[in-house]
């Protein structure tokens, strides 16, 4: 059913080569294990046979494995007809001048293997496509997931990797920072927040900005993909903005570049083009025209679509990084009856995976609960609303933390010299991959944006 009536590619000339270097020099196993498992051969008698030779070298290190001591093997465990009898594992040899071309032919094994992989997903596609009772874009989210696992060859879940590998790949990442090279951090602007990750967002991590209402946790997630989008760092950042439409988003980053009062330009204040104001806002939009940021804001977006979008987005666009605002908005696809800490986990753990599968930043918003209410009361992790979830899916965990009124008094200079930031508390209260700790940025009203804090006493 699988090859629709026709023989499922394969080579049979290519594993008969592969088993028969192995029966001749036992080096050729380590060789065809590098490109190979058992899974990948299509005959069931060479499938278990190789499975033999690993299961017989793991039992048997110090023994060499050749044809006597691997048919003893396999009347030992009852498995010599399963692979073909004495007479055929004897004649494997006979067409094999040389063992050098093992790992050739293993690589077509596992092309054709991967084919074949192929063609049973698109069989399940397609059933899956006629039955109208799936939501199809939820579908299409998990298809493009088993494709991508096919795409990286992850496919099988029992094949085993050394930490050998893992190991180089470190050191070799290693020599590259030690010679200044791009280490694949995405710097976030502000210097403090860049020393405490070790130099920004990392690949993989799930971040998680939170604050009560109207403490600014979006208005913080714009400066940072501000200063990611812009000179000289020109990052390609996504920003799935659930609850802010894209002219909103637009408003704030033109306040944010320009520093013209949000208010102005919301209400279109100028008293004619010729307004200084006015000119930097055109100088701002040229600035972000030449940017490489990617606005959805689809409201209630489901989850399988922010998936399937993100997936497009790196795949058609090399996007670095997602931002989301906020969790909470994202339709988790599950029943009606299902709990909202259930819905948010769901969300977590799925947002999760993907930042490891896009091998991304994945930055999202969340509220925190009314424990966190008041002046004095620091949010802290237990107060993550909806799903303890988020706390354990999460890389790291950042909070916003200061008193909502503006008290003049506590106001400091921003880079101009004017007295306009709010000092605001920022609490890394959990980096799985390094230390924890707080520091002060500042939050500009008029902008609704946030900017870098020289060092000092500051009280929230």
């Amino acid at each position: 059913m699988e090859g629709q009536g026709r023989v499922m590619p394969h080579n049979e000339d290519a594993e008969k080569a592969v088993l028969g270097a192995i029966l001749m020099n036992a080096n050729s196993l380590q060789t065809a294990m590098e490109y190979v498992s058992p899974s990948d051969f299509y005959h069931t008698g060479h499938r278990a046979l190789f499975a033999a030779f690993i299961s017989y070298s793991d039992t048997n290190p110090l023994k060499t494995l050749d044809q006597v001591s691997i048919i003893s093997f396999l009347k030992e465990k009852g498995q010599l007809a399963e692979c073909g009898g004495l007479s055929y594992i004897t004649g494997l040899t006979e067409n094999v001048s040389t063992t050098a071309s093992v790992g050739v032919h293993a690589r077509i094994i596992r092309a054709l293997s991967l084919r074949r992989q192929f063609i049973q997903l698109a069989n399940e596609f397609a059933i899956s496509g006629f039955d109208e009772s799936q939501e199809i874009i939820k579908l299409i989210d998990e298809s493009e997931t088993k494709l991508s696992r096919l795409a990286q060859g992850t496919n099988d879940a029992n094949k085993d990797v050394s930490i050998g590998l893992y190991v180089s790949q470190a050191l070799v990442n290693l020599r590259e920072r030690m010679e200044g090279k791009d280490s694949g951090n995405m710097e976030t602007g502000f210097d403090r927040l860049d020393q405490l990750t070790d130099g920004g967002f990392h690949p993989t991590d799930f971040i998680i900005i939170a604050a009560r209402p109207s403490i600014g946790k979006t208005a913080f997630a714009i400066s940072i993909i501000q200063n990611m989008i812009r000179p000289p760092r020109n990052y390609k950042v996504a920003f799935f903005s659930l609850e802010m439409s894209g002219i909103q988003v637009s408003q704030r980053l033109l306040s944010g570049v320009s520093r013209v009062p949000l208010k102005i330009i919301r209400n279109a204040s100028f008293p004619n083009q010729k307004d200084p104001n006015f000119n930097h806002l055109i100088q701002a939009a040229q600035k972000l025209f030449e940017t490489k940021l990617f606005i959805l804001d689809t409201p209630n977006m489901k989850l399988s679509e922010i998936r399937a979008t993100s997936r497009r987005l790196k795949r058609e666009q090399g996007v670095q990084a997602i931002f989301i605002d906020y969790i909470g908005l994202i339709d988790a696809e599950m029943p009606a009856a299902s709990k909202k800490f259930e819905q948010v986990s769901e969300i977590s753990k799925a947002l999760k995976s993907l930042a490891r599968e896009l091998e991304i930043p994945v930055v999202v918003l969340c509220q925190v609960s009314r424990e966190a209410e008041g002046e004095k009361n620091e949010p802290q992790l237990n107060n993550l609303r909806d799903s303890g979830a988020i706390e354990q899916d999460a890389d790291m965990v950042m909070f916003l933390h200061r008193n909502r009124k503006i008290d003049s008094e506590k106001l400091v200079k921003d880079s101009k010299g004017d007295m306009s930031l709010q000092p605001t508390k920022v609490i890394v209260a959990k980096q799985r991959n390094g230390e924890t700790g707080e520091f002060y940025a500042g939050f500009k009203p008029s902008t609704a944006s946030f900017e870098n804090l020289v060092e000092g006493n500051w009280s929230v």
